[in-house]
C-alpha cells in the first residue's frame, strides 16, 4: 500500500508539473493572440494642413508628409512637414506669412534672418509651426527658386 501511495504521489506531481508547463505555454501563446498587433503609423503624403496657408503660385512638393494619428486626441499631436517650390523673394514670402499665420490662429514668436534664409516661429495651443524660406538653385542649377518648408510639431 505504501508503494502504490508513493507511486500515486509521484504520478500526481508529474502530472501537476506537466500541467503547469502546458498552461504556461498556452498562456504565453494565447496572450499574444489576444492583443492585436500595433498598426503601423499612418503617414499621409502631400497633406496640406487646414491651418497652414500656402502662397499663390507655390507647388506642393511630393516629399511632403504628415503624421496625424493623434491629431484629434484630447492632447492633440501631429507632426507635419510641407514643402513648396515657387519663385518669389524671401522678404515677400516672410511678410506674407507674418500677415497670414495669425488669421489661422498662430501667434508669432520669433524670427531669424540668415544669409539666404529666413526662419519664422509660431505657436498655437501646444504646437509650434516653423516656416523656413530659402532661395536656392533649381534642379538644373541654372535659376534660383524659393523653397518653403513648414514644419508643425509639439511644443516641448
Amino acid at each position: 500500500m505504501t508503494l502504490s501511495l508513493l507511486s500515486a504521489n509521484r504520478f500526481q506531481r508529474s502530472l501537476t508539473g506537466i500541467s503547469l508547463v502546458v498552461l504556461a505555454t498556452l498562456f504565453i501563446s494565447g496572450c499574444a493572440g489576444l492583443v492585436p498587433p500595433e498598426e503601423s503609423i499612418p503617414v499621409v503624403e502631400q497633406h496640406q494642413p487646414d491651418d497652414i496657408p500656402a502662397p499663390f503660385g507655390f507647388d506642393l512638393d511630393p516629399n511632403s508628409w504628415s503624421y496625424l494619428k493623434f491629431q484629434d486626441a484630447p492632447l492633440p499631436m501631429r507632426s507635419v512637414e510641407v514643402i513648396y517650390w515657387g519663385d518669389r523673394p524671401i522678404n515677400e514670402i516672410s511678410a506674407w506669412y507674418q500677415e497670414q499665420m495669425p488669421n489661422h490662429g498662430w501667434e508669432f514668436k520669433s524670427d531669424s534672418i540668415d544669409a539666404g534664409e529666413t526662419q519664422l516661429r509660431y505657436s498655437k495651443n501646444d504646437e509650434y509651426a516653423e516656416v523656413l524660406v530659402r532661395r536656392m538653385p533649381d534642379e538644373d542649377g541654372k535659376h534660383y527658386v524659393t523653397r518653403l518648408i513648414v514644419r508643425i510639431g509639439v511644443e516641448s
